[in-house]
């Protein structure tokens, strides 16, 4: 589906929970390794600046955000708290029930909520939420299973994409584009 098309707008206006899978979604799904001088192995991952600030915006709009990570990134919890995501799930790969948590804790349907995501582990998630957004390098299993494949690749906008249609389909994109006029 195209964001204009009459039926990903109803979906769109129905959404109140954003959730998304991190690597190979806000990051290119490139991991670097090494190891610091204590002999410890860390772990860096870039993760879009576009793809930061309209998870801000989200929640600054008021819309819920998440995120549901297999992988452990102290740095993906200091900028998820930073960009002020309510709901922040790192090494869990049993989506599902962390989706269905999520829900409980909001008081929301599965209707009300979108999921991005990229790889097998993420279609959990998307089979069951209202709207499943995948970036387009996602696994090919995952885009058929999506209601919507963005044109940008995940770590480089596709997230920023979903979410202008996102505000545009709720009348909240002019009050963000007027912050920098």
């Amino acid at each position: 589906m195209k964001p204009a098309s009459a039926a990903l707008t109803a979906r769109l206006k129905k959404i109140r929970l954003v959730l998304t899978d991190v690597d190979g979604v806000l990051t290119s799904g490139t991991l670097y390794h090494f190891v610091d001088t204590a002999g410890e192995l860390v772990e860096f991952k870039g993760i879009h600046a576009q793809d930061s600030i309209a998870l801000a915006w989200l929640a600054e709009s008021g819309i819920t955000t998440g995120v549901i990570s297999g992988r452990v990134s102290k740095g993906t919890d200091a900028r998820m708290r930073v960009l002020k995501v309510k709901h922040i799930y790192q090494h869990r790969l049993d989506k599902a029930n962390v989706f269905a948590e999520i829900l409980k804790a909001e008081g929301l349907a599965p209707a009300q909520a979108l999921y991005v995501g990229d790889d097998l582990p993420d279609l959990a998630v998307m089979t069951r939420a209202g709207l499943a957004v995948a970036p387009a390098n996602a696994r090919d299993e995952v885009k058929a299973a999506a209601h919507w494949t963005t044109k940008a690749r995940g770590g480089d906008g596709a997230f920023r994409e979903m979410t202008e249609a996102l505000l545009k389909a709720q009348g909240l994109w002019p009050a963000i584009a007027a912050r920098y006029r």
